[in-house]
């Protein structure tokens, strides 16, 4: 053991920090006067992962797919520990003892890549923490947001009134309530815009597909922030052609059909096949130029 830890001087209080982690965020319960019956840190996560940010369950699996995708570069970078990297772990503490006082178990979520990052930094030195910024901050795709339930019912607004018009201009006679659209002849059930086809929850899925897709295509942070800046728009087209879809086989009396197989179906046939495409439609045009030269290169 005493080799061991000649050999790896770091090794134990890299074990300590992470002992320390599982015995708060897993064991104790830190938060017992919550509203929520996850009065632990990982159980708090998962609760919102149940609820609506699916999600969040491949997290955990995609930082380990990443921190091992960057291993090879990490090993060739020297090694150099800085004492700079203290300052993100002395940070997580901080909002880990003031998420304690105010019963906010997001905060130490939120500071979770600060301590990986200042813990790897510590170590090992920037040079090699720096591989670790993307697999570290990707954690934030698993903090469930506040004010989800607004986004969901300004989602579910939007995407039913551009139906009820879109439908209108082709010719369909449509009466629009709240978030629900009728035929005004009868001939079709209500079609009922619930929270689950607002989008929300595809929505969040294509953020953190597109990070994914941004970060491994992309050289420049300009094109990274380009195609992920262009994954809301992507996501509202894409849910509107779901919906609209269901809307008219619902007109041409397959309402049956409709509300049935085809709605629990079209997220596959639609969302994610239009959502991908144009992310990689957006991906050509941003390397436009890079392309070409490839190809002129190629011809040659």
């Amino acid at each position: 053991m005493k080799t061991i830890l000649k050999k790896h001087p770091y090794l134990l209080p890299v074990t300590s920090i992470g002992a320390v982690m599982l015995l708060f965020w897993l064991i104790v319960p830190i938060y017992p006067n919550t509203s929520t019956s996850s009065d632990r840190l990982l159980l708090y996560m998962a609760d919102a992962w149940r609820k609506d940010f699916l999600h969040g369950w491949a997290v955990p699996f995609l930082f380990v797919f990443f921190v091992v995708k960057a291993w090879p570069q990490m090993k060739l970078e020297p090694v150099k520990g800085s004492v700079w990297g203290l300052l993100g772990v002395v940070f997580t503490i901080l909002l880990f003892v003031v998420s304690v006082r105010t019963l906010q178990p997001r905060l130490p979520i939120i500071g979770l890549p600060f301590l990986i990052v200042g813990g790897v930094m510590f170590v090992y030195g920037w040079k090699v923490a720096r591989h670790m910024l993307f697999p570290a901050f990707f954690w934030y795709f698993a903090i469930s947001v506040p004010g989800l339930q607004q986004a969901t019912n300004m989602l579910q607004i939007s995407v039913t009134q551009s139906c009820y018009h879109v439908g209108t201009f082709f010719g369909m006679d449509l009466v629009n309530s709240g978030t629900t659209i009728r035929p005004a002849s009868g001939s079709w059930d209500d079609l009922d815009i619930a929270e689950g086809c607002s989008g929300i929850r595809s929505l969040m899925a294509l953020v953190m597909i597109s990070a994914i897709y941004a970060y491994f295509t992309q050289k420049k942070v300009w094109k990274m922030a380009a195609l992920f800046a262009c994954a809301l728009p992507l996501a509202l087209i894409a849910n509107f052609f779901r919906i609209f879809t269901i809307l008219v086989l619902a007109n041409m009396g397959y309402s049956k059909f409709a509300a049935g197989a085809y709605h629990d179906w079209a997220g596959l046939l639609f969302f994610f096949p239009i959502a991908l495409t144009g992310l990689f439609v957006l991906d050509k045009l941003l390397n436009w130029k890079g392309n070409r030269k490839v190809v002129r290169t190629r011809r040659q």
